[in-house]
């Protein structure tokens, strides 16, 4: 049997608030000017197309460190354990955080806010390691990644999409107390085709090793999310004048493979039936301070938010991804921290109402491997589907 993490309770919904705009503000620093030219096409040392490429680091293996989560308090986070490739793999790469920093393809709200801000469709997809036709374990994959399509207002009538690279190759273990991954936005944008060229498979020549095989991305797993930010009702005390907290919370209720066909791969890299992590956005401007982990990438990768984005982070290395315009931008680099509470709990005033709502929009958007594919611009033909199935292949 697979645990779910939620309850079941009446309830009733509210809508959300918006906080009122500040008037004393940082400026943000100048972006620095691109480089001009024609972007060269590579692989980078991990033979990956289409996604960021991470830093090499050797890291003792379940060493920890201490991150800052939120207002100066720290979480602890385990160290990844990483293989540096060979260096002579640099034929071509498209590196997504290189390109012109994309933003949604229609205005989106830039003021945060409570409830439920966006809702659409959710993959979770792993890419074998180079060369690695089978997959026994995630010893053998070389990255994971979430992929959003909203379907939801101001997106309801573009085929925008979000492709998020996660650290570690996996998510927050469900139900962990404050276990932090990094993650960054790698892709942005409207064009379906991209999606095909994001996740699909490719060759590359080496001089030492000859040619090369990058297996295609697999899904392991699609369903049904929202972003959701839960109504701070300490802050909306008369009793109480503080700063509201607008935490928000990527809540996710998988429906493909079913319940009966959850297993090893969807353990392995962290998925539950119905969970929520929530997410936290760096300052681009912030130095990396006594973590040099978190300036995961150069400053010319980083995203360039607008000026009303920007002043939210008022100081703070870190804030709530509150609007989800934040999530818009590539190069945002990401904080997904685990929710130690059942989801009804986690999703705060009236948790049962919404996550009501989440089960029947869920189950109402059910698919089959086929038509999830079509989704991602794939066949069966593309990529191998087992993992929808529970198994490694």
């Amino acid at each position: 049997m697979v645990a779910t993490r939620s309850k079941t309770q009446n309830g009733t919904q509210t809508a959300g608030e918006k906080r009122p705009a500040e008037t004393e503000t940082k400026k943000s620093s100048p972006s620095k000017k691109a480089k001009k030219g024609i972007q060269k096409l590579e692989v980078g040392d991990d033979g990956e197309v289409g996604l960021t490429k991470e830093q090499p680091e050797v890291q003792p293996a379940n060493g920890h460190e201490q991150v800052e989560v939120k207002n100066g308090h720290s979480v602890e986070e385990e160290k990844e354990d990483t293989v540096e490739e060979p260096a002579e793999v640099k034929t071509k790469e498209v590196d997504e955080s290189t390109k012109e920093k994309s933003v949604a393809p229609v205005a989106e709200n830039e003021q945060p806010k409570h409830g439920t801000l966006e809702a659409g469709h959710i993959y979770f997809m792993y890419r074998p390691k180079v060369d690695a036709e089978e997959v026994e374990s995630i010893d053998d994959v070389s990255k994971f990644h979430i992929l959003l399509i909203p379907t939801s207002a101001p997106h309801d009538h573009a085929h925008f999409h979000r492709i998020i690279s996660v650290g570690k190759k996996k998510m927050p273990d469900p139900g962990a107390k404050h276990q932090v991954i990094w993650g960054s936005m790698v892709g942005v944008g409207n064009d379906k085709s991209a999606l095909k060229d994001a996740f699909g498979a490719y060759d590359y020549d080496t001089k030492t090793r000859g040619t090369r095989h990058q297996p295609a991305a697999r899904p392991a797993a699609r369903g049904h999310y929202i972003l959701h930010s839960p109504q701070d009702t300490l802050a909306d005390s008369p009793e109480h004048n503080r700063q509201r907290d607008y935490k928000v919370l990527l809540a996710y209720e998988i429906t493909t493979p079913a319940a009966e066909a959850f297993g090893e791969v969807q353990k392995e890299l962290g998925l539950a039936l119905k969970d929520a992590v929530a997410l936290q956005v760096k300052d681009p401007n912030a130095d990396a301070g006594s973590n040099p982990r978190a300036a995961s990438l150069p400053k010319e990768k980083r995203a360039s938010y607008s000026t009303e984005l920007q002043e939210l982070f008022k100081n703070r290395r870190f804030i709530p991804a509150n609007p989800p315009a934040f999530l818009s931008y590539t190069g945002t680099e990401l904080l997904i921290i685990s929710s130690p509470h059942e989801l009804e709990e986690s999703l705060g005033v009236h948790g049962d109402q919404v996550e009501k709502d989440l089960d029947e929009v869920a189950a109402v958007e059910k698919v089959g491997v086929e038509a999830a594919l079509k989704e991602l611009r794939m066949s069966k033909e593309d990529t191998e589907i087992e993992a929808l199935e529970g198994a490694w292949v």
